[in-house]
C-alpha cells in the first residue's frame, strides 16, 4: 500500500509541479495537484515570505523573462526521499536545469478525498 502511495504523489509532483511549473506552466496542469490553499515559504535575509500560487505564476513569469534559455531547456528531477504518514507526505526533490542542479525542494502533501495535493515547499539554491 505505501508503494502505491509513493507512486501517486511521485505522479502528482511530476505532473503538476516538474511538467506544469517547470515546463508548460499551464494553470489547469498546476492547480489539478496543488491545493487551493497551497504557500511556498521563501526566506529573504531574516524573514519568510509567503507565495501563493497565483503569486508565484507571477514570479516564473518574470523569472523567464530574466532568464529564458534556463527556462526553455530540459528540466530533470531526483526523488531523494518520499516520507508518509497516514495522510501526510514530505518529499525531498533535487531539481535540475539544462542539467544544472537548480534547487532542492522540500514539499507537504496531504491526502484528500480526490488525492494527494501539495500544500506547501519550501526550497534552497545552491551555491
Amino acid at each position: 500500500m505505501v508503494n502505491v502511495e509513493k507512486e501517486a504523489i511521485k505522479e502528482v509532483i511530476e505532473a503538476s509541479y516538474i511538467q506544469g511549473i517547470h515546463g508548460s506552466q499551464d494553470e489547469g496542469t498546476v492547480r489539478r495537484g496543488f491545493h487551493h490553499d497551497f504557500i511556498m515559504f521563501v526566506k529573504q535575509d531574516n524573514t519568510i515570505e509567503r507565495v501563493t500560487l497565483d503569486t508565484w505564476f507571477a514570479r516564473i513569469e518574470k523569472l523567464k523573462a530574466e532568464n529564458p534559455e534556463l527556462w526553455s531547456g530540459e528540466t530533470t528531477h531526483t526523488f531523494q526521499s518520499v516520507d508518509i504518514t497516514g495522510n501526510a507526505a514530505v518529499v525531498k526533490l533535487d531539481v535540475y536545469k539544462r542539467g544544472l542542479h537548480f534547487s532542492t525542494d522540500y514539499m507537504l502533501l496531504y491526502k484528500f478525498e480526490d488525492g494527494w495535493k501539495i500544500v506547501s515547499k519550501i526550497f534552497t539554491i545552491p551555491g
